[in-house]
């Protein structure tokens, strides 16, 4: 569903960039505009999403004590 949504709104820009490059004497900011627009659609399809936030989590825990083990040892 959310890609459906990122697509008509990304065609909805693009079609608005072009109109405005082809209307205008200076067409390159509509199609610099359209190709940006793109380029981030692309780019967010393509980035892994973090389903498994638990992960992120364990993580930062095993980090945290880690840490705390390091400043541990410092103090003795």
């Amino acid at each position: 569903m959310g890609f459906l949504i990122k697509l008509f709104v990304v065609s909805f820009i693009c079609v608005v960039a072009m109109f405005g490059a082809l209307g205008s004497e200076n067409e390159w900011p509509g199609l610099i505009v359209a190709i940006t627009v793109w380029v981030w659609f692309i780019y967010s399809l393509s980035k892994p999403n973090e389903y498994n936030s638990d992960r992120k989590i364990r993580e930062l825990e095993r980090r945290n004590e880690e840490l705390m083990r390091k400043l541990e040892q410092r103090g003795r």
